[in-house]
């Protein structure tokens, strides 16, 4: 039989629909980034066991932590027609996210693969749902992905 490494997948998923016992690790972690308190003290007042806080705490993580500028990438699938990756650009541009780095692949049968890095602030945050939607929406933008940030 062979030894398989189970490969990992991530979801973006809304926080209201974890279990509570995820939730309460959530707030723990947030706890202690707030107050700048220690962990065990966290988890007493959460009223959460400490074997369901290590358990979960290395699997969670947020999406974007607030307070730093954020660094993230998307991944897109577009259509080989002119105009596709410039309607794109305008999007980012109307946000006023910072653009660091653009991939763009030669097209294959017709589809180039795009990546584009950006940069972000807190104040930021709530235009990136806004601004993926948008570019989704967008003529020539077959798929599209968020595939990390830091």
């Amino acid at each position: 039989m062979t030894d398989r490494k189970e490969k990992r997948e991530y979801y973006i998923v809304d926080k209201r629909i974890l279990p509570n016992s995820i939730q309460n690790v959530i707030k723990v972690n947030d706890i202690v980034q707030q107050e700048k308190i220690s962990k065990y003290e966290a988890i007493k007042r959460v009223g959460i066991s400490r074997s369901t806080y290590y358990k979960y705490k290395d699997y969670i993580k947020p999406f974007f932590e607030s307070g730093k500028d954020t660094v993230f990438s998307i991944y897109m699938s577009l259509e080989d027609k002119p105009g596709v990756l410039a309607r794109i650009l305008d999007v980012i541009a109307d946000t006023g996210m910072n653009i660091l780095t653009i991939t763009q692949n030669i097209a294959i049968d017709g589809v180039s693969k795009s990546t584009i890095a950006l940069q972000t602030n807190e104040d930021m945050l709530r235009k990136i749902e806004g601004m993926l939607e948008r570019i989704s929406e967008l003529k020539g933008v077959k798929d599209l992905r968020i595939i990390g940030s830091n």
